[in-house]
């Protein structure tokens, strides 16, 4: 069919025009959507399909919007799929912009809770008899390994994993099922 044909049968609806028109376009548009929507930019060929279809789904409900004075049906085409591509993509960049603030805000909430935590933890420490403290305090504030806890305070090793085990029942106790006990 020729072009002329083909815009007239669109406008009519005639489903021989339009696949036509799909299997002339659907490689090239398929090229276009994948130029702005591509792996680097972490779309997926669904995204380029469903860009694609869009296209055709236009045309289809849209007929008289091609204007063939003004340039060809593939003019048309390639500068919708274009467009629409770049609209899937700014979409998708506001969505990801949207899901960092999320992020953040839900970072600065943890680390907020965390600081309640580890404050509320520090004060029930403090509540616990020595040599249970320092081992504790060393631990889990300094981090210290119990190898260095032993040799630090001239103590055994089963000694240093008893005082911690001890500890952290005592905590739980004074502190109930705290979630954060969990890790200590």
């Amino acid at each position: 069919m020729k072009e002329e044909e083909l815009y007239l049968g669109l406008l009519e609806h005639d489903e021989r025009a339009y696949q036509q028109v799909m299997q002339d376009y659907t490689k090239l548009l398929w090229a276009i959507a994948a130029s702005v929507l591509n792996d680097k930019n972490r779309f997926s060929a669904m995204d380029i399909e469903e860009v694609v279809s869009d296209v055709f789904i236009r045309l289809w409900q849209y007929p008289e919007k091609f204007n063939p004075s003004k340039g060809s049906l593939k003019s048309y085409l390639t500068v919708m799929a274009k467009s629409l591509a770049i609209n899937k993509y700014r979409q998708n960049q506001k969505k990801n912009v949207l899901q960092l603030i999320d992020n953040q805000e839900a970072k600065e909430q943890a680390i907020a809770l965390a600081e309640e935590d580890w404050s509320e933890l520090y004060s029930a420490i403090q509540l616990l008899e020595e040599p249970f403290k320092e081992i504790i305090i060393r631990r889990f504030f300094y981090e210290e390994k119990p190898k260095e806890i032993r040799q630090r305070m001239k103590l055994s090793s089963k000694e240093v994993d008893n005082f911690l085990y001890r500890g952290k029942q005592k905590l739980k106790r004074i502190l109930g099922d705290r979630e954060y006990l969990k890790e200590v």
